[in-house]
């Protein structure tokens, strides 16, 4: 009898202990978050931190595009290109690249121009008509103009800017290089508003 007592009492008590057990890990488990969730005051926490907040700082504006104003308008000659003469020479250092024109004459009428242009150490002598269509006249060795086209430095286009930003409201007529006790000079005719002429030299080197 009180061996069997004895062994109720062990029941019993195993079962107890069990009981308070199993209750122990239903109050852990109950009180621990599952580690996928958090809470609802944490998680606002983090959207606020991860949120950037509106600010005239970090609003987009779009880039102003502004225009670099390189003064050319102001330092061209106005009558520069304008004269017809700019066209022939243009036609004929297209056609003698690497030449120096040394002589231009405009006939009366202004439809034919005479150019003698230096290249590869001969002279060229050409009929330029308006439009541009070029004629060799004929080719010669002449030393002077060779030499002269060697020691100028200024073109035959920045002499006629210059003749033309002093007397802007002229007309082409001749130009010529020259040089005169060693002295390289472009030698201009022009022809002015009321069809006086004028007469101006411009340096060369």
């Amino acid at each position: 009898m009180l061996k069997k007592t004895k062994m109720n009492q062990s029941k019993l008590f195993a079962g107890l202990t069990g009981v308070a057990a199993l209750a122990l890990v239903t109050a852990c488990s109950a009180e621990e978050p599952a580690p996928d969730e958090q809470p609802a005051d944490q998680q606002t926490e983090q959207q606020e931190a991860t949120t950037p907040a509106d600010s005239p700082d970090t609003a987009t504006t779009e880039p102003t595009e502004t225009t670099e104003d390189t003064g050319n308008d102001a330092t061209e000659s106005p009558a520069s290109g304008g004269d017809e003469v700019y066209s022939i020479i243009e036609a004929v250092e297209s056609e003698y690249s690497g030449g120096f024109i040394v002589d231009i004459d405009r006939d009366d009428e202004g439809s034919m121009y005479e150019v003698d242009v230096v290249a590869d150490n001969e002279v060229y002598q050409l009929d330029v008509s308006a439009d541009g269509t070029i004629n060799v006249d004929e080719t010669d060795t002449d030393e002077d103009d060779i030499r002269e086209a060697e020691q100028a430095s200024v073109p035959v286009t920045e002499a006629l800017d210059e003749a033309f930003n002093q007397h802007p409201d002229s007309t082409f007529d001749q130009i010529q290089l020259d040089e005169d006790d060693g002295s390289i000079h472009w030698e201009i005719d022009l022809d002015d508003a009321n069809g006086s002429e004028v007469e101006l030299n411009v340096p060369a080197a």
